[in-house]
């Protein structure tokens, strides 16, 4: 379906009605270590990910203006389908700003749609995840990303529209305050490092592959999309979506100065404590498919030196059954690196692979110095278990 047909049809949906004095939904209790996902999608150099739907891996491009250290042209990953925007102040300000608002309007209303699911008139934030240089081009695009949700059917449940703090954690991003929030987020990340500063900050890291030899990551671009329910002692269970729980995050030796070994057996320990086998003792309603292994695999960086090799290794000893080529995933394989993306693009790779009934678990791995990981739990799955177990129990 082409942008403007969603869009004419998001129109088409908008009733025209009296106004009437609806309960504020805007709270400051929700749990601060659980949340559950409902929907997303991303666009990519590949193309568009959706549930169920995830395209081939891009082949990188050389690029026509970027080089690497050694003189060769950059490969490089470019989205190659996004929309023209009319923004002439944004690009006097930033080009790289009025691209990541290209980006943005280009999934805007596919975004919105994924709201179809929610109950009617259900209240919803908008986080955006993207590096602005500059506090009035990151106004205009939150500015413009606020018109075009205004001019359609959901405009009226629109809470706030703003950045997201910094950090790689989903907990601490969507964490409200004081001030609360909706129920509902729309969580948003765009980033494109297909420019001269952010391809020099991926070399001075020693990040970038250059195009003479291996080991690396190619620059890339894409914007993701993750809907979320921020979630309170009052909510019950669900039969859809995924419960994302509080991740683990390590810090460590940089990788390059430890053994293999030692790598493998620290992400064993990590998975472990994520993900507990279920013990001997009867377990609780639904923990024992909680426990069951995952059936998917997303890793955020396995183009860098040693990290199939610590990855391959743990996972074999943990999950004999999970292979990390069949049912694994690396967003910088399927798509190059994309920067502050990455931070939801993952989550959406683990949505758009798994069945409703399926776990998954991602992991990144990029960071020299530190390992985060996060479960997410089928809530089908622990529906059957919860409402299977008293038959079980009776027999």
């Amino acid at each position: 379906m082409s942008r403007a047909s969603i869009f004419d049809l998001l129109h088409q949906r908008q009733v025209v009605s009296e106004p009437v004095e609806e309960p504020v939904a805007i709270r400051s209790d929700y749990l601060p270590d659980r949340l559950r996902i409902i929907d997303g999608l991303a666009l990519t150099a590949a193309g568009f990910i959706r549930s169920g739907e995830i395209p081939e891996p891009a082949t990188p491009e050389l690029s026509s203006t970027l080089y690497g250290a050694d003189g060769y042209r950059l490969l490089v990953h470019r989205v190659g389908d996004a929309m023209s925007v009319n923004e002439p102040r944004l690009g006097r300000l930033d080009a790289k700003a009025l691209r990541l608002h290209q980006l943005i309007q280009t999934v805007v209303i596919e975004a919105l749609m994924m709201l179809e699911v929610l109950p009617e008139e259900s209240h919803f934030d908008v986080l955006l995840s993207a590096p602005f240089r500059s506090r009035e081009a990151a106004d205009i695009v939150q500015l413009r990303l606020r018109d075009a949700i205004a001019e359609t059917q959901y405009g009226a449940c629109l809470g706030e529209v703003r950045l997201a703090p910094e950090g790689g954690d989903p907990h601490a991003t969507l964490a409200v305050g004081e001030q609360g929030g909706m129920p509902y987020v729309l969580w948003v990340g765009a980033d494109s490092l297909i420019n001269d500063s952010d391809v020099g900050s991926l070399r001075y890291r020693d990040l970038l592959t250059p195009t003479s030899r291996g080991g690396g990551l190619y620059p890339g671009e894409a914007v993701a999309a993750l809907l979320l329910q921020r979630l309170t002692t009052e909510d019950a269970a669900f039969d859809s979506g995924w419960r994302l729980e509080a991740g683990i995050r390590r810090e460590h030796a940089p990788r390059a100065t430890r053994r293999d070994h030692d790598k493998r057996q620290a992400l064993i320990a990590l998975l472990d404590e994520l993900w507990p086998s279920s013990g001997a003792d009867e377990p609780a309603d639904g923990e024992e498919a909680a426990s069951a292994a995952p059936s998917r695999l997303v890793v955020d960086a396995l183009g860098l030196p040693g990290r199939a090799v610590e990855l391959g290794g743990a996972v074999v000893e943990r999950w004999p059954d999970l292979d990390t080529v069949e049912d694994g995933l690396g967003v910088d394989t399927l798509c190059g690196w994309s920067g502050e993306a990455t931070r939801v693009l993952p989550f959406v790779l683990a949505v758009a692979a798994c069945t409703p009934e399926q776990h998954a678990l991602v992991l990144t791995l990029q960071a020299e110095q530190s390992t985060q990981a996060w479960a997410l739990k089928s809530c089908a799955a622990m529906a059957v278990a919860s409402a299977a177990q008293p038959v079980e129990a009776q027999s």
